[in-house]
């Protein structure tokens, strides 16, 4: 009963944290500068336009944010960061952030072909064996904003 009154209570206190819109952030002071940052965090960093669109505008007070689906790149790595961490700073496996997207590319086309790299070339190969040539791009697009 007691986990019932404060889970209650924690429910209550947050009822009225993005008024009645889920997708409006408060914000006082959201800045040109900083709604560029988000944009640029969604987007690839090849040069060519942003592949989404626009995800962020003002709005009374506050800033609208689009509700979007998990970005190529990062819905691919979850089944990587089991071995290499969420943020890719490593673990059972080596650290990639820091890596440069050929370094990606390179591996895992090396993985995929059967060849050995390193000690864990054998875990590797049937985690590359099923990527294709988007998937390793996407994958190393994404690693490099770790």
């Amino acid at each position: 009963m007691k986990n019932l009154s404060v889970i209650l209570m924690l429910s209550a206190s947050l009822v009225g944290c993005g008024e009645t819109d889920p997708f409006l952030a408060k914000s006082g002071s959201m800045s040109k500068t900083h709604l560029a940052d988000i944009e640029a965090r969604i987007c690839r960093h090849d040069g060519n336009d942003c592949f989404l669109p626009i995800m962020a505008h003002n709005v009374e007070g506050g800033v609208q944010v689009a509700s979007v689906d998990v970005l190529p790149g990062e819905a691919k790595y979850a089944a990587c960061g089991a071995c290499h961490g969420a943020n890719a700073g490593g673990g059972v496996g080596p650290k990639l952030s820091g890596k440069g997207i050929e370094y990606i590319v390179g591996r895992l086309l090396s993985y995929k072909a059967g060849e050995t790299v390193g000690r864990q070339s054998n875990m590797m190969w049937g985690q590359a064996a099923g990527l294709s040539e988007a998937d390793i791009n996407d994958l190393a697009g994404y690693i490099e904003t770790l």
